[in-house]
């Protein structure tokens, strides 16, 4: 029998996704309050994320959008959610993997959850046969 190591933070990391797909889900059949507002943080490099090049060479890292009163067309996915929002009075699609998502946020509830990502470059580098320690999921936070 092979023995493996649990990755906690994977897991974690996992299940917070699916609680931000859900969310995102009810806000697009409009099953939500309209007082919540999310603010979700994404990496603009990361793989899979399309958005316009005029965003990724003003947010060259990670941006913040936020999902309120004017947003079209959002669509969840298994892996993705897409959107459509204002920039500068022009709609602008945005396609968003959400294993790039290192932050969201409801204001109207005081909830956060941050996520870590691995980096793409430190990602492909290969493991040693030494368990490396993975790095920790950062906890939930309510006010």
């Amino acid at each position: 029998m092979d023995r493996f190591f649990i990755d906690y933070g994977k897991r974690i990391n996992n299940a917070i996704l699916d609680v931000i797909k859900e969310i995102l889900k009810d806000l697009s059949k409009s099953k939500i309050s309209s007082n919540h507002c999310f603010y979700i943080t994404f990496k603009t490099q990361g793989s899979g994320v399309l958005i316009p090049d005029s965003l990724k060479k003003d947010y060259p890292k990670e941006m913040t959008i936020v999902l309120q009163n004017q947003f079209w067309d959002l669509k969840i996915n298994k892996n993705k959610f897409s959107v459509v929002l204002l920039f500068n009075k022009k709609k602008e699609y945005l396609s968003i993997p959400f294993n790039t998502i290192v932050k969201f946020y409801d204001p109207f509830v005081k909830f956060s959850i941050q996520l870590e990502i691995k980096d793409e470059k430190e990602a492909g580098k290969k493991t040693s046969t030494k368990k490396k320690e993975s790095k920790q999921t950062k906890n939930c936070f309510f006010s």
